[in-house]
């Protein structure tokens, strides 16, 4: 049995554990020579560094809960009360980024009451915050984030689901005997098969560096500056009519991070990944993941 075929097979079966189609497909990245896949089946085999940016599916919120006095009465076990929650505040006290291994996150299902613990200077400075909107006798005594039922068992899912679209995308592209020469001379199709299944934002793909070209050219963009974002575009042989597609979206809706640029913009990437892909535009699918990537964030300050 030819190894994609054994690996689509362990991820139909539920009662097979993640990490088995995840070590063979650590075993197919390393044999084909792909670098950009083999760094993602590491991450979920052996976690993620601080310095990795995590994937949607490992990024959640909970719920402050805690124990604490307001106006004498002592509330024990309870939410917070937050009014008005900012996204600056959103992420400082209720975001939840789990970088463990597979394995460690496939331990956690099923188990109820997880929480993370909030440090105390966090807690001083929640308790300051809700003083000076009023609460002038509150006093919080302790504080935790509580993780969502659902949360361990969504990265499980999700790694399982996004490995299994990828390997049948593979298997539509190249036949279930996929030869692994075949696969070799063909890593950047894999990479932009893997930009669409596994490190997709669900409205369109992040970029990434697909294979190792690089660009040369120094981009100048000032933050905002649509012109220069123009003019540098053009001279990479981006057609003008694709240019002025991204210039409308571009401003619609702020960044989600560094890689994933909000809906509109990424559907603009997709399409013109895949112009790099088909020919259209002539140049590799790697440097024109670097390239966009680059010119987008210059323009965003990022």
């Amino acid at each position: 049995m030819k190894l994609l075929e054994l690996i689509i097979n362990e991820l139909a079966i539920n009662n097979v554990l993640i990490s088995e189609p995840l070590l063979k497909t650590k075993v197919l990245a390393s044999r084909i020579k792909n670098s950009y896949l083999l760094e993602w089946v590491n991450s979920e085999l052996n976690g993620y560094s601080e310095d990795t940016n995590l994937p949607d599916y490992r990024v959640e919120y909970g719920v402050l809960i805690g124990n604490y006095i307001n106006n004498g009465f002592q509330i024990s076990n309870a939410q917070i009360p937050v009014p008005n929650i900012s996204k600056e505040f959103k992420d400082l006290y209720t975001k939840i980024e789990n970088r463990d291994s597979i394995e460690a996150v496939s331990n956690l299902v099923g188990k109820d009451n997880l929480a993370f613990s909030v440090s105390n200077d966090r807690r001083l400075y929640l308790e300051n915050e809700l003083r000076s909107l009023g609460y002038s006798r509150f006093q919080i005594l302790n504080l935790h984030i509580q993780t969502p039922v659902n949360f361990f068992s969504n990265i499980v899912s999700n790694v399982r689901s996004k490995l299994l679209e990828f390997m049948l995308q593979l298997e539509q592209e190249f036949g279930i005997e996929a030869d692994l020469s075949d696969l070799a001379k063909n890593n950047q199709i894999i990479n932009q098969i893997m930009n669409t299944t596994i490190n997709n934002s669900g409205d369109g793909a992040i970029i990434n560096n697909g294979d190792n070209n690089k660009v040369d050219a120094t981009i100048k963009i000032h933050k905002n500056d649509k012109e220069s974002l123009r003019e540098k575009l053009l001279s990479e042989n981006i057609q003008s009519e694709d240019v002025s597609e991204l210039l409308e979206v571009l401003d619609i809706i702020k960044p989600v991070s560094k890689n994933n640029y909000g809906p509109k913009v990424n559907i603009w990437i997709q399409k013109m990944l895949g112009k790099a892909l088909d020919g259209s535009w002539k140049i590799g699918i790697g440097a024109a993941g670097t390239l966009l990537a680059d010119c987008i964030n210059s323009y965003y300050g990022l």
